[in-house]
């Protein structure tokens, strides 16, 4: 197959995908592209402006969260300040895995439930419109759901990304704060989050001088895509991964695989929403939310195991 080329034949032999190839198991199904095995750092540095912190209190309790930098931050005695997208550590993907293009869109979602999966919800759109627009107001639970369904549909492993792939898959190869660079000044081009929009009509928001034209969610695909491919990582809704929420790195898995072990009382989500200030549209910004969760900023994004070709 060419890399970049449209598979829409279901049942796709997962033999036949290398990186770069872009294809879809089922007419219903969401397009996925190949993303090559390989090593990053996962984390952001000490350095790295609006990087999150955690203050917990003396029951370890989050207590509030900043991206104001440590030196101009005060904190209690009893508090703790926890730089929650650290310590930096090396993971490493052996073999190359397939990613969503775009977050799951209403339409791939109704295709779930008019199949009578996926609890037959058809979430609240908010009045934005439905169609090729993100899906939202659906919790983890039924994230579940949409990727038991698609397995079942295809007869191949779908999955929410784990929060290592997420953050692979988001960089693409690029080490800067986001995928286009360090700074938020190209922000409009490439995510939908809070701008010039969206400060008209929230003045005490944070938000870049630029305007890309929405105030709500967008149609997936409105801006340029990351080196892999993929579009809106950053921005328009925050997604859900498979990983139960840990304060930091440390101790979690090196392999890439989701961590399943910690506070699974809430699971940790990604990107940033349409909402979302500069400083949280940021590759390595977290945040956890309690799994029963329907946001109108939160939607997913699904991954498919492959084997390489050959």
């Amino acid at each position: 197959m060419l890399a970049g080329s449209v598979n829409a034949q279901a049942g796709l032999d997962a033999l036949s995908l290398d990186p770069g190839d872009v294809f879809r198991d089922c007419p219903s199904c969401p397009e996925m592209v190949v993303v090559p095995a390989g090593t990053f750092v996962m984390g952001s540095p000490e350095s790295e402006e609006g990087r999150l912190r955690a203050v917990y209190d003396e029951r370890g309790t989050a207590v509030r969260w900043t991206w104001i930098d440590d030196r101009q931050l005060q904190v209690d005695e009893e508090e703790r300040l926890v730089a929650v997208e650290g310590p930096q550590r090396y993971v490493t993907f052996q073999s190359p895995f397939a990613v969503g293009v775009y977050e799951i869109t209403f339409d791939e979602w109704e295709a779930c439930a008019r199949a009578g999966s996926c609890g037959g919800v058809i979430p609240d759109n908010e009045g934005w419109g439905r169609g090729r627009r993100p899906v939202i107001n659906v919790n983890w639970d039924e994230a579940q759901a949409y990727v038991r369904w698609l397995s079942n549909e295809t007869g191949q492993e779908y999955r929410l990304l784990s929060e290592a792939e997420w953050e692979y898959a988001a960089r693409a190869q690029n080490e800067t704060a986001r995928y286009w660079g360090g700074s938020s000044a190209e922000q409009c081009r490439y995510a939908n989050g809070a701008d010039s929009v969206a400060l008209a009509a929230n003045p005490d928001w944070r938000a870049v001088s630029c305007s890309d034209g929405h105030l709500e969610t967008s149609l997936v695909g409105s801006y340029d895509p990351n080196a892999f491919g993929l579009y809106d990582v950053l921005g328009n809704v925050w997604e859900w991964t498979q990983d139960c929420w840990n304060e930091r790195y440390s101790g979690g898995p090196v392999d890439g695989g989701a961590w399943e072990s910690g506070d699974c009382s809430t699971r940790v989500q990604r990107g940033g929403g349409w909402g979302s200030q500069p400083e949280q549209l940021r590759s390595a910004n977290r945040v956890r939310e309690s799994p029963g969760e329907r946001l109108n900023n939160t939607g997913f994004r699904v991954a498919r195991s492959v084997s390489p070709s050959g």
